[in-house]
């Protein structure tokens, strides 16, 4: 059966794009995917070749763990070739997460009109689709349905309804490096989007707290990692708040401009 994907048509296709690639490299340690793009888990210094190559491929790459003091030097190679480039910071949180975690849901609950709910295999197709409108509306890239659901690799995803059945808020953590990797027990974490009538609520405090407990607790994951667009301070703040805060690293990111533009969203 054919995979559940979402956004705009060109977000689709590198979609498409990278899950077939995965099924070339997903033995190799060096990679990790959570459904957006093949990505490079450790950088080396065949980095700038590799990234461009999985550029030329997907539509886009991006590299996990690079030194921020280097950004401006592959940046420079990526603008020899005609790539396009961006980049966020790369937050990580590892046992002081977990407490921070413990700490917020000893404190915080839900308003009272909205529920909590894991989307899995079960999850009608309508509740995924419009969980993956609300991310896209709050300019977070959805992933596709079967990581979403946890049935192409181990993770979480929840969203919190209202009333009516509608999705308010999301957050979500997958494990994404291969078993060999250095990288191995550190888990993908955000995708914390609220709508924007519930804001202000705590309510993707409470779901990223949740989805951090069920990571350490259920899938021996030791640390959580997400990338924050620099100048985003209600993101960072909420980062903080859960024990996941900046380091000296960043997600560098490849673009083709022919497939892609300039930017990718996150």
């Amino acid at each position: 059966m054919d995979d559940e994907f979402f956004g705009a048509p060109d977000k689709v296709a590198l979609m498409r794009r990278a899950a077939a690639l995965w099924e070339l490299l997903k033995e190799q340690p060096r990679y990790s995917f959570y459904g957006r793009m093949v990505a490079l888990s450790e950088p080396d210094e065949d980095a700038p070749a590799r990234l461009m190559n999985l550029a030329r491929v997907q539509g886009a790459s991006v590299a996990y763990y690079y030194p921020k003091s280097g950004l401006d030097n592959l940046f420079a190679q990526y603008e020899a070739q005609g790539f396009a480039h961006d980049w966020w910071n790369h937050y990580r949180g590892g046992e002081a997460a977990l407490a921070a975690a413990r700490k917020v849901l000893a404190e915080h609950a839900l308003p009272g009109d909205v529920t909590s709910a894991r989307i899995d295999s079960a999850t009608p197709a309508e509740l995924v689709a419009k969980t993956a409108e609300l991310c896209i509306s709050c300019e977070v890239m959805a992933v596709p349905g079967s990581v979403m659901r946890g049935i192409s690799q181990p993770g979480i995803t929840l969203v919190a309804l209202d009333r009516m059945g509608s999705p308010v808020a999301h957050a979500a953590s997958y494990v994404i490096h291969h078993p060999e990797s250095v990288r191995a027990t550190d888990a993908f974490w955000g995708m914390l989007a609220t709508r924007e009538d519930r804001r202000g609520q705590r309510i993707a405090l409470v779901l990223g707290a949740h989805a951090i407990v069920h990571m350490w607790e259920r899938e021996g994951i030791r640390g959580f990692m997400t990338g924050v667009r620099e100048g985003n301070i209600s993101s960072s703040r909420l980062c903080n708040r859960l024990g996941v805060v900046d380091t000296e690293w960043a997600y560098a990111q490849c673009i083709d401009r022919a497939q892609l533009g300039g930017q990718l969203t996150k």
